[in-house]
């Protein structure tokens, strides 16, 4: 899955076209009788997309230091993880309750502690707007803690076997939640679908992308037909017009769509991907993500008061949304992820310094 410069085309592409579904499912801009509302009513598929693109790229970068050091390690893992998601993420909560604090809007301070320690996905979320959103980050939180420890306990040969057997079961476990309510007595059901046990698969269908990348592409290059994501997304497509929802067949379409303009980038899908202001908004698309249900809120009993509502009518939203995404990525984002890539490789550079000679020299010795 190697990429010169470590750059994987079209992944950043995705990343676009998914904030922009999301935005376009929770900002409600067209009358609900309208064909795009009812186009954009499915932009919630994006959240699968953004699972599957974090799926394949982390467990290939995961893969890719086994095979290039013959171990992963753990703390330069993490640490780069916490530096490159945290401090925009809590930069982010701490301006919703800021602006909470002042009374501009509302927010349920006791599910506080759920965003802070990234488990939202197992409260209700109803009750909350505008922390809503971060129950798919807690999703990808219990990703990262999980996925690293039993890839380097199965060791990457037995990998694929783990994600596979993995993803069938919670696949498995949410069509039986969904059907019999195992856990409605002690979690919120309406938010089921919301639930790392019922959601995971869709990074693990990535780690399985990623795991058997090598192989797949060994087996595409000898395919003619130069355009595999129309298959596939004609799949995508059928699933959501007959309703299975539900049953979040997206979750492994997900990847089958992403990995096929991986593959092929040179198609016609890949190269809209490659678009240039498409890849620039992915590549901000973790802080759009953070910022857009703040100003989004169209409902009037979650709406703000006072000359805040404002930033919450188009086109302010969308100009504040973007503004808050660049201030959050080029003043926070990437100046952390570059402090933690400087922290994990000090420890190497350190070790690889020339030591000071504690033994005088000759000539000294002899003067």
């Amino acid at each position: 899955m190697s990429q010169q410069n470590g750059y994987i085309p079209t992944l950043n592409g995705w990343r676009g076209l998914s904030i922009i579904g999301v935005i376009l499912f929770h900002g409600n801009f067209f009358p609900s009788d309208s064909l795009l509302a009812k186009v954009t009513y499915h932009g919630d598929i994006g959240v699968d997309v953004f699972f599957a693109v974090s799926g394949f790229l982390i467990c290939g970068l995961l893969l890719q230091e086994y095979a290039r050091a013959g171990q992963i390690d753990l703390r330069r893992f993490y640490v780069r993880r916490v530096f490159r998601i945290l401090p925009p993420y809590y930069a982010a909560l701490a301006a919703i309750v800021a602006i909470s604090a002042f009374g501009a809007i509302h927010i349920t301070y006791s599910n506080l502690p759920s965003c802070l320690l990234f488990y939202r996905n197992y409260m209700p979320l109803g009750g909350d707007y505008y922390t809503a959103h971060y129950w798919s980050l807690s999703v990808e939180e219990h990703f990262y803690l999980l996925w690293p420890v039993l890839l380097i306990a199965s060791t990457p040969k037995r990998a694929g076997k783990v994600a596979f057997v993995l993803a069938l079961a919670v696949f498995c476990w949410r069509v039986l939640e969904i059907q019999f309510h195992f856990l409605s007595s002690i979690l919120p059901w309406e938010d089921v679908l919301c639930r790392s046990d019922t959601r995971l698969d869709g990074l693990l269908w990535g780690c399985l992308a990623a795991i058997y990348f090598p192989a797949i592409k060994g087996r595409v290059e000898r395919v003619r037909f130069s355009q595999l994501w129309l298959p596939i997304l004609a799949v995508v497509l059928a699933t959501q017009g007959i309703h299975t929802r539900s049953l979040m067949l997206q979750t492994f379409l997900a990847p089958a769509l992403v990995l096929s303009t991986v593959l092929q980038p040179r198609s016609l899908l890949g190269r809209l991907l490659e678009w240039k202001p498409l890849s620039w908004i992915g590549t901000i698309s973790y802080s759009l993500y953070l910022w857009q249900e703040l100003f989004l809120a169209h409902a009037p009993q979650v709406m703000a008061t006072g000359a805040f509502r404002h930033f919450q009518q188009p086109p302010w939203n969308v100009l504040a949304i973007l503004v808050c995404a660049c201030v959050s990525r080029y003043l926070i984002e990437i100046p952390m992820t570059r402090l933690g890539h400087r922290l994990v490789e000090l420890p190497s550079l350190l070790a690889s310094k020339p030591q000071k000679d504690p033994t005088p020299h000759p000539l000294k010795r002899a003067g």
